[in-house]
């Protein structure tokens, strides 16, 4: 089991870590999962293609959003479980949701890529090897594990229900 880690001094990415109540990685990345497929799966065409104020994104692209983040974190997940301590830079988002193409897709595509990228992010996790998981390097200027990276996939994905439902569907 990978447990939630303990942050010493407050971060952007803990702000994330915080919102996840459970303490099992893999049970949280599953927990999340079950509520974006349910909230996405329960919107309207309409509603995919809303945009709260002008500059953000629709909500296809905060999926595609967070499948592009969840690749780029198990990334860096991935090289740092197995001890590389190359420095890693950041990436623009916004050039990323330019790009994207979420508007061509459908929601099912969308979704079938989601559950993809999940189910890739779980096994990663489920078989890394525990004595890497905190191991630490260099990522966009902060040092990072495994284990905090893991956390964020799952708090970011987090983060963005909550921004769908206090900002997109006013709930």
């Amino acid at each position: 089991m990978i447990e939630k880690p303990i942050l010493s001094e407050p971060t952007y990415f803990g702000a994330y870590i915080k919102l996840i109540k459970g303490t099992d990685l893999l049970e949280s990345l599953k927990i999340v999962e079950e509520k974006t497929l349910k909230l996405y799966r329960s919107l309207s065409k309409e509603e995919m293609n809303f945009v709260y104020a002008e500059g953000k994104w629709t909500l296809k692209q905060v999926l595609r959003h967070i499948s592009d983040c969840e690749r780029i974190l198990a990334y860096r997940a991935l090289r740092l479980s197995r001890k590389d301590k190359t420095s890693l830079p950041g990436f623009e988002e916004n050039q990323y949701s330019e790009l994207d193409n979420s508007a061509n897709l459908s929601v099912s595509e969308l979704l079938e890529e989601y559950s993809a990228v999940r189910n890739s992010t779980n096994h990663l996790f489920k078989t890394m090897n525990l004595s890497t998981v905190d191991f630490s390097a260099t990522i966009n200027a902060y040092e990072m594990s495994p284990r905090v990276l893991g956390w964020m996939i799952a708090g970011h994905n987090q983060h963005h229900l909550k921004i769908i439902n206090e900002r997109y569907l006013n709930r």
